[in-house]
């Protein structure tokens, strides 16, 4: 019993390690400003925008929520991207130089993407639900809300697979309005026709697992390619 309790311990300790190591790479990876930017002002910001205009309880004041905050929260999700990890998946591309400097570049790189691409769907979905709080005490359905958070997890996760390997700021910003538009269709078609089509969130989920899974594999391919200069 002694040595079965000595090797949980161990795992445990083990599991805990390794995800701290996941952790202080995304930090390597990214500055502070980028950490608080994305992960806490953009999020208040949106939440107290979404506040404000809940107070109004007018269809059109909603509306604007979807059109306004949630188009300025999306494009913000879709940009902020390239101000820290930029083109880095790109061959040759500047932010690569320093990690061919050492051995483990690949690992610190992808355990980074990894850490980034998971907080995504997590940032979105708490940043939502509570601005969403207000809609919700005025009868919109939580299916609703849950089915937004999928869709625009989807699209931040998968526009990386775009704008990960683009090194053109101008073009990021043009490009970005067309790519957040299927989100901002989806969200206002579950909050007008998908209310009580339960169904759709775990449908969604699904989609959105694969999409990380495809992101993350697509993105370690590429950066392992890029360290073949010939």
């Amino acid at each position: 019993m002694k040595n079965m309790s000595g090797s949980m311990n161990e795992k445990n300790v083990s599991q805990k390690h390794v995800a701290l190591t996941y952790i202080r790479d995304y930090r390597v990876m990214t500055n502070l400003k980028y950490r608080l930017i994305t992960n806490i002002l953009i999020p208040v910001l949106a939440i107290l925008a979404s506040m404000l205009i809940a107070c109004s309880k007018t269809v059109w004041a909603w509306i604007g929520v979807i059109v306004i905050v949630y188009d300025f929260y999306m494009m913000c999700e879709v940009v902020q991207d390239y101000f820290c990890f930029g083109c880095m998946c790109k061959k040759n591309a500047f932010g690569m130089h320093f990690l061919k400097t050492g051995f483990n570049g690949v690992r610190y790189f992808e355990n980074a993407v990894l850490v980034d691409i998971l907080i995504r769907p997590l940032r979105i979905g708490i940043t939502i639900l509570i601005a969403s709080i207000p809609f919700i005490k005025f009868g919109v359905n939580i299916w609703s809300i849950f089915d937004i958070i999928m869709i625009s997890s989807i699209v931040s996760v998968g526009s990386l697979n775009i704008f990960r390997y683009m090194d053109m700021g101008m073009y990021i910003y043009l490009l970005a309005l067309i790519v957040i538009l299927p989100a901002i269709a989806g969200s206002i078609a579950v909050l007008i026709y998908g209310g009580g089509m339960w169904f759709i969130a775990p449908v969604l989920a699904v989609v959105l697992v694969g999409v990380i899974a495809a992101t993350y594999y697509h993105m370690m391919v590429r950066i392992r390619r890029s360290y073949v200069d010939v």
